[in-house]
């Protein structure tokens, strides 16, 4: 069916046709050659043709041979058969090009013209329509072949763009997020509840909400659910649904079509389409505009959505992860989130402590910080004093995890003898004393330390004997002196203080 020429042979040139399975050699040229030269030019074509139908059949790329006058698949290859989900005899005497590409006729018609005038051409991205009603993004690279009986075909090298695009991205994924990965650390009881129920949730498909303050790790929490699920070596594609600008959100989520509106020059495939088979992280969920919700809630409860400006329906398989720091339960009761999609995303629902509440985990939190603090910049070790980290204990933390570590970073930058002290962490009096708890409560230790620097400060940072801060608290003076050490007091910032 399709032309082409063949290598020399002794001194004659031969043309031999190549055929797809199911057709026969082509009439040799006349030749004034004896019986025997002819019968070896005849099997050296057959041996070509067939290594060329045995690799056409398994290329890993979908070959096929199109009619476009009748709108017919003439040949496929294995590859062709397997993207768009059909049997090879269902495809070449069923389905038609405009079955396959239903919404992209005009696009296919220019490409058409384009191949039959100039011999080859190249599609920008298009989308095929598989047995199962899902649209895979495509390049199509086409040139003109010939048949034996002198039809013009056009010979296509479809290319499963998404599929490329996500391996590659699956990859860089894997690569970015290893590392970050071991970032949850911790001993406290908050943090193993937490981590148990990443553990119940991570293998199956629910969708998770991940609730908590800001600094508190939500996108790390993800991370590991992600990565304990079946779907880890899959893409997990990231939205921060408040970096985005409500009038956006749409083609970020969904993507658009070329002309869906001014500056849509082009098709544009959004994050679902990109998280197929993976994971989708939504975080800041709360910010997402109301209208924009309904369309959101309906891919969520059917897996379909269509895009901006776009009338074909698109079908994914997607898990989605939510996190947001706002109490969405309020904001329906406000009217500013929809009930229904609430139910939809609280499904398994993770919340997440604030730092406050997991003292036991800022040391080690600390000295991770640290070690990697002092790794990125190129310094020796260094080490965090007991009263350094009695000031780290005793804050309160209003920006969690986050500004722990930008404190310790700090810490690093300002050390210069690989002891990060007192005067290192930069955690003022009145920062400690007023970051305040859920409902504006102080914690113990943050009430403790104040009472101590108040003592200390009314008798000149006098510790022991009559008339010292221990006698005043009622403590005996070790006693007094443990709790400075722990507590991060020294008398110097207690004289400043008052």
């Amino acid at each position: 069916m399709l032309t082409s020429s063949g290598p020399p042979y002794g001194e004659v040139p031969i043309s031999r046709t190549v055929l797809p399975s199911g057709y026969q050699l082509g009439t040799m040229p006349t030749m004034s050659l004896d019986d025997d030269r002819v019968a070896r030019l005849e099997a050296h074509a057959r041996y070509w043709q067939a290594e060329y139908e045995y690799l056409l059949q398994h290329l890993p790329n979908a070959v096929f041979l199109i009619d476009p006058t009748s709108d017919r698949i003439v040949e496929a290859n294995e590859a062709a058969c397997r993207l768009l989900g059909y049997p090879r005899e269902r495809l070449l005497e069923e389905v038609r090009i405009s079955d396959i590409h239903p919404h992209e006729i005009d696009q296919l018609n220019d490409f058409a013209a384009q191949v039959m005038s100039r011999g080859v051409a190249s599609t920008d991205q298009l989308g095929c329509l598989s047995a199962h009603g899902h649209y895979i993004p495509v390049l199509i690279h086409g040139t003109v072949a010939q048949t034996e009986d002198g039809r013009t075909l056009i010979r296509t090298i479809v290319v499963d763009d998404l599929r490329e695009r996500l391996a590659e991205q699956a990859l860089l994924d894997e690569v970015k997020d290893s590392y970050n990965y071991e970032e949850i650390t911790g001993k406290s009881k908050a943090l193993r509840h937490v981590l148990e129920q990443v553990t119940r949730v991570a293998p199956t498909d629910t969708t998770v909400l991940i609730l908590g303050e800001t600094g508190t790790g939500k996108e790390l929490i993800c991370r590991a659910v992600h990565h304990r699920s079946e779907r880890r070596a899959r893409p997990l594609i990231k939205l921060n649904c408040a970096a985005i600008p409500s009038g956006l959100i749409e083609s970020e989520l969904f993507g658009h079509e070329k002309g869906a509106f001014t500056g849509a020059i082009q098709q544009k495939r959004g994050r679902f389409e990109l998280a197929h088979e993976g994971t989708i992280f939504l975080d800041e969920i709360g910010d997402i505009p109301l209208e924009t919700q309904p369309k959101l809630l309906r891919l969520i409860q059917e897996q379909q959505f269509e895009r901006v400006g776009g009338t074909a329906t698109i079908e994914v398989d997607v898990r989605i992860i939510a996190a947001t720091h706002r109490d969405l339960s309020q904001m329906v009761a406000e009217g500013t989130f929809r009930e229904d999609l609430y139910y939809r995303l609280d499904v398994f629902p993770i919340h997440l402590p604030p730092l406050r509440e997991r003292q036991d985990d800022i040391p080690l939190l600390a000295r991770y910080f640290l070690h990697r603090q002092c790794t990125r910049l190129g310094r020796p070790e260094a080490e965090i004093t007991e009263a350094a980290m009695g000031r780290l204990r005793s804050y309160g933390w209003p920006g969690n995890i986050r500004e722990l570590e930008n404190i310790i970073a700090r810490a690093v930058i300002l050390c210069d003898d690989g002891r990060i002290d007192l005067d290192q962490v930069q955690i003022s009096t009145a920062s400690a004393s007023d970051a305040p708890l859920a409902g504006g409560m102080q914690t113990l230790e943050q009430v403790e330390r104040d009472h101590i620097i108040a003592a200390l400060g009314s008798v000149g940072g006098k510790i022991s004997g009559p008339g010292g801060a221990a006698q005043i608290l009622g403590l005996r003076p070790t006693t007094l002196e443990s709790r400075m050490k722990k507590l991060g007091v020294d008398r110097a910032s207690a004289r400043k203080a008052n």
